[in-house]
């Protein structure tokens, strides 16, 4: 099973272009952000970004991941904010 958070830094390591950002961004170690991208990547049993000390590159397996995951993101993001809309819309 894919998990959330796997999902977010995957994208955003894809949006920043730096493993080391995307860390930061998320508020993790980049060990934690290696180790997170490694499960997801076992998980789909694909690479999907290529890695050197120098680089970080999408594969064309993640390329075509990448819109998938954020649309999973972005829908969930949606969900999220139809139940916090009904919890304000309810009361009594």
């Amino acid at each position: 099973m894919l998990r959330l958070d796997d999902l977010e830094l995957f994208v955003r390591t894809a949006d920043t272009g730096s493993l080391s950002a995307a860390a930061r961004a998320l508020d993790v170690s980049p060990a934690v952000a290696s180790a997170a991208l490694k499960r997801l990547e076992q998980a789909l049993e694909v690479r999907l970004l290529v890695r050197s000390t120098r680089s970080l590159r999408l594969t064309a397996e993640g390329e075509q991941f990448l819109a998938h995951a954020r649309a999973a993101l972005r829908s969930l993001e949606e969900g999220r904010g139809l139940l916090a809309g009904g919890k304000t819309a309810i009361s009594g």
